[in-house]
């Protein structure tokens, strides 16, 4: 599978699985809604190079960006300070590039 295939269908199913969950749930909570995609999404994309690892030539570059982006998103959602963001960009960022060490031990559904 190609590496655009792979991250597709992680990030749809992390997302959509977490997403639906949450509608079912905390139907109205949009800011919650939310936060809760931005996390699918983020699981979504550190899974995908533990799922091919063969397409991912720089696969620590690729989860700590990703970290790093899904970082700074939550921390724009909840406070929406710079601060914030840098702190959350900060945090999954070091979440990213640990990732290859702790999303094995994460329970898939």
């Amino acid at each position: 599978m190609s590496k655009l295939q792979v991250i597709s269908i992680s990030v749809l199913c992390f997302a959509g699985f977490a997403s639906v969950l949450s509608l079912i749930f905390y139907f109205g909570d949009w800011p919650r809604l939310i936060a809760v995609v931005v996390v699918g999404i983020f699981l979504g994309l550190l899974a995908a190079p533990s799922i091919e690892p063969k397409a991912f030539k720089h696969a620590w570059a690729y989860e700590l960006l990703s970290g790093a982006m899904s970082g700074a998103l939550i921390g724009l959602i909840f406070m929406g300070s710079a601060e914030a963001l840098l702190v959350g960009a900060l945090v999954g960022g070091v979440l990213g590039y640990m990732a290859p060490y702790w999303i094995k031990h994460a329970p898939i559904p």
